[in-house]
């Protein structure tokens, strides 16, 4: 760069005198001259050269060599001098530490030292130094004099110099990169490295680990814990699942870090002092909780706590009560309770309408609200919250068993009881009925009194009932207060064995959202209930409503053959009926949904009970594709079914449909016994009186356009006749035309032959059958009539003789 006034000298040479003699204001503009055409040379040069970034700067320093004056060359001088503290000052240490902060977050995985920062911070000092002594040497851009160069300008930094270079070295270290490079390179590579990590101390030391690890999230006061351990080599499970005990020891650890973690991302306005005076004075940070006699939390004082503080009491009241509930120091699920309030807790617990949250995300607002709720349960003597059921995880095996599975309430169809006589319904009753009779005889009579049936039949049968189903009862009613389980105990949630018959319809169409598979459940719909046939060989056990877990078997993540022997399975499977149906859907729509699963995995966001299969799962975008083909071939296969079926039972729907009339008040009875059936057939009659009345339209239809066709037929005929006859025509209309011609041409031998003094030749054509005469040039001309002389419209030609002329 130091010699490129050489390849513009032309340039410089011609603007030097006018620098040299213009004046102090007007030098200014001939400065931007010379820069606008040294700019515009490069630029159209095949080799460019390369320029100084203060080109104008550079070029006054040129043209300040050839002043004589010394007032000007003092005046540029100090020019100079300004804009050289103008450049220096431009950037401040905070600016210049920004923009030089690599967003690369490999270049912090070792820790950054003062040689590193310098070269980052003052970049473009170093270029200038090692140019200027590449210059003195008299070489270019040679590559291993940089680093000895670098290496003198750190050496002899200026003491502003080191003291920024310390100061962004102490940063960098202590921040790392920045949080969007943290965020893209834990995404990608937090998992490999845990896993890196266990298996290199794994075999270099021979020691077992487990990991902690919590990160902030994207949304705002938000973190996410990981949890991540070594592989076992003897035993059957890791740590964390090893035995009951070790599961509660890694829920209330997991806690307690997350916890620790939250005030460590995220600290409070002045926590280091606060914690100073708290220690000096001896007082805990938060009041004590009391607890009563039989375990639930009092409500504290709340006076003088902080939002953080706050939340913090309300976790330690839900704690309690959970605690009381479950005789374990369980943490509360709050997942599950968030997800479905109303199953876990009683509905006086908290306020009508309120929205609950992990206490840990509740706001100033919703404490206020939970607060002034508890307040007034305090003035009226009641517990603060109370649990009605507990996560099924987290149960005994004792609890587990005595545990009432939830079901929706649901109004009981009628049911005709035969009547019974006062005297063995006196004779058999209880005279201290237990709770469950006492609670189903209530329902009964309700429901009796709903049908306008009498409901003495129905007690009098539960009364005879032996007294050891009504202990049996008695205790179940009892497990039903203390622990409720939301779904049965060796099921895992949104199995399909956890779903009631009634409720499998709904089920189906939450396996997946397609539209195709939406489309096939609503197909089924129609289809009757048959007897069920033996199940199909080969059929997995996944498949079923019988299958109890969550997700699908290992298998189907990593062999591809099982997928795929699926589908074929059941594509092949023939559908007879409603059970049949329901089967196949159930299938593919489980796979529908562990394909979902397995394509939005995140290892930073997933459940503990998430199978690690699911992490390298086979099904991919590729796989649902497949899934979706064979729901579209199945769909098909049903379609046709239906449409087969309708077209069977139309005409004995249309013959009771034309008897109805006459049959009715025989049917009456019949109907109310048959109950569904008569909607359906009620309805598949409406549905194929709309067929029948789209079909006869379409007959219609039909025929208007058979009509038209025979019509337009019918006219093509007619021009092909016209167009014949206009062809014999024009045919004969030629002929005519080319014997005019033959006779135009005899005439005209017959005038040149006249012309030149042979004897004239008349042609005279006096009628049919009349011959020609001749007659010589001494004798006079017969005259011709003028009905047989052929007059020709075409003027007579002039001849050879008269064309001499």
């Amino acid at each position: 760069m130091s010699g490129w006034h050489v390849s513009f000298e032309d340039i410089l040479a011609l603007h030097q005198s006018d620098f040299v003699a213009a004046s102090q204001e007007t030098r200014l503009g001939i400065l931007r001259t010379v820069r606008d055409h040294i700019i515009a040379k490069n630029k159209s040069q095949e080799e460019s050269v390369e320029l100084p970034k203060a080109l104008k700067k550079a070029i006054r320093c040129y043209y300040c060599q050839f002043l004589t004056d010394e007032d000007d060359l003092q005046a540029e001088e100090e020019l100079l001098r300004d804009e050289q503290e103008d450049g220096t000052s431009s950037l401040s240490p905070e600016e210049r530490e920004a923009g030089a902060r690599p967003k690369d977050a490999a270049f912090y995985k070792k820790e950054v030292s003062d040689w590193d920062v310098a070269q980052r911070l003052f970049k473009q000092e170093i270029d200038e130094y090692d140019k200027e002594e590449q210059a003195k040497l008299g070489v270019k851009n040679e590559i291993k004099y940089r680093t000895g160069h670098a290496r003198d300008w750190f050496k002899n930094m200026t003491p502003a110099q080191r003291k920024e270079v310390e100061n962004a070295r102490e940063k960098w270290n202590k921040e790392g990169a920045p949080p969007e490079s943290q965020t893209m390179y834990r995404k990608r590579h937090l998992k490999k490295i845990l896993e890196d990590f266990t298996e290199q101390i794994c075999r270099t030391m021979g020691c077992q680990v487990m990991i902690l690890a919590s990160h902030k999230k994207l949304a705002d006061q938000t973190l996410n814990v990981v949890v991540h351990e070594s592989k076992p080599v003897n035993s059957k499970k890791p740590f964390t699942q090893s035995s009951r005990g070790n599961k509660e020891w890694m829920s209330e650890g997991f806690e307690k870090f997350a916890e620790w973690s939250k005030l460590e991302f995220y600290p409070e306005e002045n926590d280091d002092d606060s914690n100073d005076k708290e220690e000096g004075d001896g007082k805990p940070s938060l009041p004590d909780v009391i607890l009563d006699k039989t375990g639930y939390a009092k409500l504290p004082s709340r006076a003088g706590v902080a939002a953080r503080g706050q939340q913090e009491l309300v976790h330690q009241i839900f704690r309690a009560s959970y605690k009381v509930f479950m005789d374990t120091t369980k943490p509360v699920p709050w997942r599950e309770v968030v997800a479905n309030p109303s199953l876990y807790l009683d509905p006086n617990s908290v306020p009508e309408g309120f929205i609950l949250r992990d206490p840990s995300h509740m706001r100033a607002e919703n404490i206020n609200q939970l607060w002034a709720h508890w307040e007034a349960r305090r003035a009226a003597k009641k517990k603060l919250v109370i649990f009605n059921a507990a996560k099924i995880g987290d149960m005994s095996k004792e609890r587990l068993r005595n545990a009432v599975p939830h079901q929706q309430k649901t109004k009981k169809m009628y049911v005709e009881i035969e009547p019974v006589t006062a005297s063995s319904s006196k004779g058999a009753a209880s005279t201290h009925p237990t709770h469950r009779t006492t609670r189903l005889a209530k329902d009964a009579s309700s429901e009796s009194k709903s049908a306008g049936a009498p409901s003495t039949g129905h007690r009098t049968n539960l009364a005879k009932s032996d007294p050891s189903e009504d202990e049996s009862a008695a205790a179940a009613s009892r497990g039903r207060r203390t622990t409720t389980a939301a779904r049965p105990s060796s099921a895992q949630q949104g199995a399909p064995a956890t779903v009631p018959m009634k409720d499998r319809i709904p089920f189906l169409k939450s396996l997946s959202s397609n539209n195709e598979y939406l489309l096939l459940v609503e197909g089924i719909r129609d289809l009757r209930k048959e007897p069920s046939l033996n199940q199909q060989k080969g059929w997995p056990a996944w498949a079923t409503w019988s299958w109890e877990g969550s997700y699908l078997p290992n298998d189907v993540h990593c062999l591809d053959g099982e997928v795929q022997k699926f589908l074929a399975t059941a594509t092949s499977t023939e559908i007879t009926g409603l059970p049949s149906a329901m089967r196949v859907a159930l299938g593919l729509g489980l796979l529908l949904r562990e394909c979902k699963r397995a394509i939005e995995y995140e290892a930073d966001e997933a459940a503990l009970e998430t199978p690690t299969c699911v992490s390298t799962s086979i099904l991919d975008i590729k796989m649902l594709d497949r899934v979706i083909e064979a729901v579209k071939k199945v769909r098909g296969g049903l379609m046709h079914l239906l449409k087969s079926k309708d077209v069977q039972q139309e005409p004995a729907i249309l013959h009771k449909a034309a008897l109805g009339d006459g049959l009715g008040a025989e049917d009456g009875a019949g109907d109310d016994a048959d109950g569904e059936e008569g909607v359906v057939r009620g309805q598949m009659s409406l549905k194929l009186a709309d067929e029948l009345q789209k079909v006869k339209e379409e007959n219609m239809r039909n025929q208007k356009l058979r009509e038209e066709n025979r019509k337009l037929e019918e006219a093509l005929k007619e021009l092909q006749e016209a167009n014949r006859l206009l062809a014999k025509v024009r045919e004969e209309e030629e002929k005519c035309v080319a014997g005019e011609q033959g006779n135009e041409e005899v005439l005209v031998e017959e005038d040149k032959d006249g012309e030149d003094g042979e004897d004239e030749e008349e042609v005279v054509v006096e009628g049919k059958g009349k011959k020609r005469t001749k007659s010589g040039g001494s004798r006079k001309p017969s005259k011709k009539a003028k009905g047989d002389v052929r007059r020709f419209s075409r003027a007579k030609q002039p001849t050879e003789k008269a064309m001499k002329l």
